[in-house]
């Protein structure tokens, strides 16, 4: 079922695959696979992350800021009979067009807790939705334009599930100057408690960005921003962590780590003999050698 506001609280823990497979193990006895998975569990997902010139976004994410919110688009695709033993050559895009359903999201973070606000609607109203953001930015568009009932007329046009929601990501992207800025994919074998569906386990693999072709409808492709072997492990809960997920990440030494794939973009972008790119790509690096 949709759900278009929630909130809940995210720990992340970079792996490598090995790791993965002994912890799939040890999770077996609680839960189960998400039933929009292949038979080996996994579907792929790729977001549109939006930025300004000032890469706001982006340094929100690196300094650690109390409060911080990102816009992204979002899409969901099977991912055929691929596995994470096959690796990313493995990999076919499943063809989408601009009927399939997208999501509009809002992912804001305040002292640790993430609250999502998002819309459904069909991609390509999606992107109708996107040019208009970016021709009201170019017009600087005042705020009381869109506040004004003529604006939410207008939106009214993308039949959204929610256009107070869409109405509020359009504020955020106009008064930001957000646009888009690249695509993140991977595949991702999802998990959820045998007692509570809202407890998820999931596991990224493959994660690849890339800077240009910023449609959905244009597949998957990038360049690989995670050290090869390395899955990105997210707890993903409500409330509290039950003790016998507790045992089974303690049992691994981790502790929540970091690990942004919307920043992982920069990895890729920043010149690596420059000071900040070394920092940035030592940063990942130790993302990526604590999961071994």
């Amino acid at each position: 079922m949709f759900t278009d506001n929630f909130c809940r609280y995210e720990f992340k823990f970079p792996v490598s695959y090995d790791v993965m497979n002994a912890m799939l193990e040890d999770l077996s006895p609680y839960v189960l696979k998400d039933s929009y998975g292949n038979r080996h569990g996994f579907y792929c997902l790729s977001s549109i992350y939006f930025d300004n010139d000032i890469d706001q976004c982006y340094h929100e994410t690196m300094n650690g800021q109390k409060y911080r919110q990102k816009i992204r688009l979002r899409v969901y695709r099977g991912a055929g009979d691929m596995s994470a033993a096959a690796g990313v050559e493995a990999v076919k895009d499943e063809q989408i067009n601009g009927d399939e359903p997208s999501y509009f999201e809002i992912k804001a973070k305040i002292n640790g807790l993430v609250v999502k606000r998002r819309v459904k609607m069909a991609l390509k109203d999606a992107m109708a939705f996107t040019e208009l953001t970016g021709r009201q930015i170019d017009a600087g568009t005042e705020v009381s334009e869109l506040l004004s009932p003529e604006n939410l007329e207008e939106l009214r046009k993308f039949n959204s599930s929610n256009v107070q929601i869409l109405r509020e990501i359009q504020f955020i992207i106009v008064t930001k100057k957000l646009r888009p800025r690249n695509v993140v994919s991977y595949e991702r074998l999802a998990l959820h408690s045998k007692e509570n569906k809202a407890l998820r386990v999931t596991f990224d693999i493959n994660v690849r960005t890339r800077g240009e072709d910023l449609d959905l409808a244009a597949g998957t492709g990038g360049k690989l921003s995670c050290e090869p072997g390395v899955a990105i492990l997210e707890i993903k809960t409500g409330s509290e962590i039950p003790l016998w997920l507790v045992r089974i990440v303690s049992k691994y030494g981790y502790r929540n780590k970091t690990f942004s794939k919307y920043c992982s973009y920069y990895v890729n972008m920043i010149p690596a003999e420059s000071l900040y790119g070394e920092y940035v790509k030592a940063e990942h690096a130790a993302n990526g050698r604590q999961g071994t």
